[in-house]
């Protein structure tokens, strides 16, 4: 984001990016052609975009100059999808598409009538009034203003309306969307505090930081000193929400067979916010990460359910359990656990324990050279034992990059 001044006096956020003035007809390429103005600085060529209204991702392929405008070339999203006045922005902003937006007064008397609102992103946007009129309600120390379709903001934004008498009037957001009664309540207790109807967009975001523990703020606030607060990728979050949030983690992620993405989804926080610490908590080494799920460090948790199958394979020894005859929905979702939990191996044909997986794998690899090829019957012959035991260590040595499958299909390579 940039700071640009606004007629109104202070300083105001306007996102980087792209506002779309004219869509070219599809010509011979498979690129769409757009002709734009430059916001902000504009984005680069191949930087992770999306085009707003929708919040639809856009890969742009090539920005070049032409006079005061630029003709973009995309991909990745439909031609008709893009219409005059959109933007493509940076995926990496804080902006929310919102029916209703809490925004600071000007200190006039509220607009009676539905009103035409640009800004938000830039001052042009909704020039062409695609979203259509807000209407205004007070709201305590605030307005709300409401859309017919959602509206893209972030704390910090100014809207504008020209008003009856074609005056411009500015708002600034406090607030995406409407906050609780509770929030609600403490932020008018900071509203009487301040009587500028535009605080600087910092004030506005510690606003939001000290009533609901945590926002994401913009990547020019990063070297900023947020007292109380730590800085966890684009999220500031106050020290005491973070412990809570982390035990929450910690709670999720220590259930037999870890946690993946969707399972960290925690009421009333952000799931960016919520992956962010996840990240955070991995790279200080109180959680770890075994095939793409989330578990606390050291041996993953068990239930006595769950050690009492993998007691069933590790007695199985180089013979393994048999996919096929786990017929229970309980059965199976239990050797899921111990598989993503790292307890055993396979999955195809056959369930290894990490004792019977290492035996075998060594007795076919031993003497065994870079580039040297193995059969089928080769590895057979070495194995032992049944076609079906044969094809699932080719294929765990597979997965582990110690063998790799020949162009042919026939035989594998050891690497």
């Amino acid at each position: 984001m940039k700071l640009n001044y606004h007629e109104a006096g202070g300083l105001v956020l306007v996102v980087p990016g792209f506002r779309i003035l004219k869509v070219e007809s599809r010509g011979s390429g498979k690129l769409t052609e757009i002709v734009c103005e430059s916001i902000a600085g504009g984005l680069e060529e191949g930087a992770d975009s999306q085009f707003i209204p929708g919040f639809k991702p856009v890969k742009i392929k090539s920005v070049v100059k032409n006079g005061e405008d630029y003709r973009l070339r995309i991909k990745g999203i439909a031609r008709s999808s893009l219409i005059a006045g959109g933007m493509i922005i940076s995926s990496g902003w804080p902006v929310t598409e919102t029916r209703e937006v809490l925004l600071l007064p000007d200190k006039k008397p509220v607009p009676s009538e539905t009103e035409i609102v640009r800004g938000g992103l830039c001052p042009d946007f909704n020039r062409e009034r695609f979203i259509g009129r807000g209407s205004f309600h007070l709201e305590g120390s605030f307005l709300s203003i409401r859309f017919p379709k959602p509206f893209p903001v972030f704390p910090g934004a100014v809207l504008t309306i020209l008003g009856a008498n074609r005056v411009p009037r500015k708002f600034t957001v406090v607030w995406p969307g409407i906050p609780s009664l509770d929030e609600r309540r403490k932020l008018n207790n900071m509203a009487r505090r301040r009587p500028d109807p535009h605080p600087e967009a910092v004030e506005i975001y510690g606003r939001i930081l000290h009533v609901r523990g945590f926002v994401e703020i913009p990547q020019m606030f990063n070297k900023n000193s947020w007292e109380g607060a730590n800085l966890v990728g684009s999220w500031l979050i106050l020290h005491d929400r973070k412990k809570v949030l982390e035990h929450k983690i910690r709670k999720i992620v220590s259930r037999p067979g870890g946690a993946d993405k969707k399972l960290l989804r925690i009421p009333d926080y952000p799931e960016n916010l919520v992956l962010s610490l996840v990240g955070d908590m991995r790279g200080k080494g109180t959680l770890e990460i075994r095939n793409g799920w989330f578990f606390p460090v050291g041996d993953p948790p068990l239930s006595p359910y769950h050690r009492g199958w993998l007691k069933k394979i590790k007695d199985a020894g180089e013979e393994g359990v048999s996919v096929r005859s786990v017929n229970g929905e309980s059965d199976k979702a239990a050797l899921e656990v111990l598989l993503r939990s790292g307890y055993i191996r396979g999955g195809e044909g056959l369930w290894f324990s990490l004792e019977a997986r290492e035996l075998l794998g060594n007795r076919l690899m031993d003497g065994r050279k870079k580039g040297e090829r193995i059969t089928m019957a080769v590895a057979r012959e070495c194995l032992g034992g049944s076609r079906n035991r044969t094809l699932e260590v080719l294929s765990i040595l597979d997965s582990d990059g110690t063998l790799s499958r020949s162009a042919d299909g026939d035989s594998r390579i050891v690497m």
